[in-house]
């Protein structure tokens, strides 16, 4: 009695050791333990990846190596937009249309005009094809930063830690069978669940990966276009006063001196033809006045 639980102990730490192991292939099944499910044909295998085994109860397609690259894709952007409703509009319809969905959305006022952020879920395949149709409904993309991480790798050693995990546990669960004490079940049931938990948490790493690489996010805020501010009014430049310069006032004064001698003789002129016949017959008719009342005096 004592021999079967010493080997039972070897047994069962041989085993954890193997499940931490996600690099190493699983062994073959012990022969007490039938599969769940007959393993199709050698000829009918995918020569892409080998399939993973499934977890109790999840379709065997659901942990399958994917055929291609799982890129995880992510984008920012900043457009300035004519009318920040009608671009909520827009891209909500936009995102509906291509099988994606809204993540969450905030709009907020500055200086009297809306502005809004939205995050977005769409289809990986409809990636290119969403930042497109944005960059066309922006009057301006003020920012733009996209970023992809392939996480096929990281997947794969995942199936492979999996696999390792399923096989592990199914012996353990052959083991907790054949225990004929209670001492040995509740080691083993304990292994058991260890073993359990680690497999839950590769299936949730998996879905992760799966469904991040299937839909991708893209976040996009909105900024309205603003009116063209009217150009400033420029400021006059004062007149620096001129330097004093002696020479240029001679010149200047005696240029208006000139000027004036001009027009004094030019009015004279204007007085002696035009005034001057005149003022001559004026005096003829009043000396001959003057000269004929003497002469009535008489």
């Amino acid at each position: 009695m004592n021999t079967k639980r010493f080997a039972l102990i070897v047994v069962l730490f041989t085993l954890s050791m193997v499940a931490c192991s996600p690099a190493m292939p699983a062994a073959a099944p012990a022969p007490t333990a039938a599969p769940a499910q007959a393993k199709a044909p050698l000829a009918a295998q995918p020569t892409s990846a080998p399939a993973a085994t499934p977890a109790p109860g999840a379709p065997l397609a659901e942990y399958v190596a994917p055929s291609a690259a799982m890129i995880i894709k992510n984008a920012e952007m900043e457009l300035v937009v004519r009318d920040t409703d009608i671009a909520l509009s827009q891209i909500t319809m936009m995102a509906s249309d291509d099988g994606g969905y809204v993540l969450s959305s905030q709009t907020w006022y500055a200086d009297g005009y809306k502005n809004a952020t939205l995050e977005l879920g769409v289809p990986s395949a409809s990636f290119e094809k969403a930042l497109n149709t944005l960059r066309d409904m922006a009057v301006q993309v003020t920012k733009e930063n996209t970023s992809g991480q392939d996480v096929s790798a990281e997947y794969t050693d995942l199936q492979s830690k999996l696999t390792n995990l399923e096989a592990t546990a199914a012996r353990v669960r052959d083991f907790l069978k054949n225990a004929q004490t209670v001492e040995d079940s509740l080691r083993i049931n304990g292994q058991l669940s260890d073993l359990e938990g680690q497999i839950e948490q590769v299936k949730g790493k998996m879905n992760y990966y799966q469904g991040r690489s299937a839909v991708s996010t893209i976040t996009v805020t909105l900024h309205p276009e603003l009116p063209t501010p009217p150009p400033p009014t420029p400021t006059p430049t004062p007149t620096p006063a001129p330097a004093w310069n002696p020479g240029r006032t001679f010149t200047e004064s005696s240029g208006v001196l000139v000027t004036v001698t001009q027009g004094t003789v030019d009015a004279l002129i204007w007085i002696v033809v035009v005034l001057g016949p005149l003022a001559l017959a004026v005096a003829l008719i009043i000396g001959g006045a003057l000269r004929l009342r003497r002469l009535f005096k008489k």
